[in-house]
């Protein structure tokens, strides 16, 4: 029976954003009523899409597993403690970031220019819900949300942060 919860309490740490999957499906249903192909469908940019697109996909699913098993030990919707660690420790906002990428990753191996275009209104869906789960975060745990939100981007790692004297400017002579 643990074992069950187990599985449970880990399924349900998948988002399914409805923002991106509702752009895919608007993409897809449009793209057969009326195509708008992004490139001519034979080629070499057709072929470079479709690797881009494939790699896309790929990493936005790989980064999600990954994001997936670092939150592992707690229940995302209602959660006792931030997760901080692994995705976490470079984006507040790991898996969200990540459907982006299978979304962009869809349109691109598609050849389909509504689901691409679809990105950009399911992005923005997407970062109310992001700052309605922070204000909850926020709510339930202000000063570690408050330390964590300092330390680590919404969407992106600080570069800065972790490289800051990598590349020293030096005036030209």
């Amino acid at each position: 029976m643990t074992a069950r919860l187990d599985l449970v309490r880990l399924l349900s740490n998948i988002p399914l954003p409805e923002q991106n999957l509702a752009g895919i499906a608007a993409g897809v249903i449009l793209q057969r009523i009326a195509p708008r192909p992004l490139v001519p469908a034979s080629g070499p940019p057709s072929i470079l899409l479709r690797l881009a697109g494939g790699a896309s996909l790929a990493s936005g699913v790989a980064l999600i597993l990954w994001a997936w098993h670092a939150a592992r030990s707690t229940r995302l919707a209602t959660p006792d403690g931030l997760v901080t660690s692994g995705p976490y420790g470079l984006s507040r906002n790991p898996m969200y970031m990540r459907w982006a990428l299978v979304h962009l990753g869809v349109g691109l191996l598609r050849n389909d220019a509504w689901t691409t275009a679809a990105l950009p209104v399911a992005s923005a869906a997407v970062h109310r819900e992001v700052l309605r789960e922070e204000a909850l975060l926020e709510a339930t745990f202000p000063a570690e949300f408050s330390r964590y939100r300092q330390s680590v981007h919404r969407y992106g790692p600080h570069l800065r942060a972790r490289f800051p004297a990598a590349l020293p400017l030096r005036p030209r002579r």
